[in-house]
């Protein structure tokens, strides 16, 4: 009986990280019908900005060069297509930013001697963090998904598929395929209740994915902007005639993606190691997002919860059995038992089609 509790436990704190990527996977398809498949390079990218600003790691300068390079012909030929705007506004802009993003990349922030603490360096690294992922996120938007704005859904969601590839080849580019050590130091906060023990970095990963859910959802159901977000997830063309700026709102919508995933991701690394092959993390969201249901935001939660415990309880009552690796594939065999039993998942609306 401990055992089990100790497997349940563990699995729903690990689940609710999961739940957050299903999140993001969600709100998206609520906006746009489509499904991102570069959830994964989202995560490992995310991470990798965070790992930069907290840990001061560098790269060579002919790499920040170009990434440079990027982001000044990004903001002056992509941002803006109005030619004047583009001289008085785009290309100072674009210079001065890719001038930072150069100095970012190859010299640092220099946190860890500016800021000794541990726990004050993670107060103000994981903000930064999350906010340029939430900028990188927006940058993508602009750049893949804008120009297919009103084309079949299907058509952004087999761009994913290849961004997602373009995104994987860019990391490797950059910081290459080894692994980096990850140990955000946070004070200890392990829980021990008599015979159940669940360690410090689990119970931060639920809490902070816990506290990122709970801040989208108050945006999504408390704000202007939130209200913009729904509107337009019911119907894009009536939102457009009522004044809702959809172009915007997609954008909003990627952005806060890219930073609920970064979240995801930097709670995942925290676990191990960092390195550019983990963005099969990202592929437990397709369990979470089907078995919860496509357009429900509590359906992610559960689906989370539901793919944690279950990947838990594979790993301590299955895996022993010499099912070595059971565990990765449980996600996907609870998938096909709630398909069969509910097609729209738990949660999902059903929806009846005409031929």
């Amino acid at each position: 009986m401990i055992d089990l509790l100790q497997s349940v436990g563990s699995g729903i704190l690990v689940g609710l990280v999961y739940a957050l990527l299903g999140l993001c996977i969600v709100i998206i398809f609520k906006a746009s019908e489509a499904f991102n498949f570069a959830i994964g390079e989202f995560l490992i990218i995310g991470s990798f900005l965070f790992y930069t600003l907290f840990f001061n790691e560098t790269i060579p300068w002919h790499k920040a060069l170009q990434i440079g390079l990027l982001i000044f012909l990004f903001f002056a030929f992509i941002l803006f297509y109005d030619k004047n705007l583009r001289l008085r506004i785009a290309l100072p802009a674009g210079m001065v930013i890719g001038l930072l993003i150069f100095y970012f990349f190859f010299f640092g922030l220099k946190l860890s001697s500016l800021i000794t603490s541990p726990l004050l360096r993670f107060l103000v690294a994981f903000p930064l963090g999350l906010l340029a992922a939430g900028m990188f996120g927006a940058m993508v938007e602009r750049v893949t998904i804008k120009p297919l704005l009103g084309r079949s859904p299907i058509s952004m969601t087999i761009v994913t598929l290849g961004l997602g590839f373009l995104l994987r080849a860019c990391v490797q580019l950059i910081w290459g395929s080894h692994s980096y050590s990850f140990f955000l130091d946070l004070p200890d906060i392990t829980l021990e209740i008599r015979d159940l023990l669940f360690l410090s970095d689990p119970i931060w990963a639920g809490i902070l994915s816990l506290i990122i859910f709970g801040l989208v959802i108050a945006f999504l159901f408390r704000t202007r902007w939130g209200l913009a977000i729904r509107a337009t997830s019911e119907d894009q063309a009536k939102a457009m005639a009522f004044g809702i700026n959809a172009r915007f709102v997609l954008l909003m919508v990627w952005g806060i993606s890219a930073l609920c995933i970064a979240v995801a991701g930097i709670m995942i690394s925290n676990f191990g190691a960092l390195s550019a092959g983990m963005g099969f993390v990202g592929l437990r969201a397709i369990p979470v997002v089907l078995i919860g249901g496509m357009d429900s935001i509590g359906g992610a939660l559960i689906g989370g919860i539901l793919v944690g415990i279950c990947e838990a309880l594979a790993g301590a009552y299955i895996e022993p059995l010499g099912l070595v690796g059971f565990k990765e594939v449980a996600p996907y065999l609870l998938l096909l038992i709630v398909l069969f039993i509910r097609p729209y998942g738990l949660f999902g609306t059903v929806r009846i089609e005409r031929v």
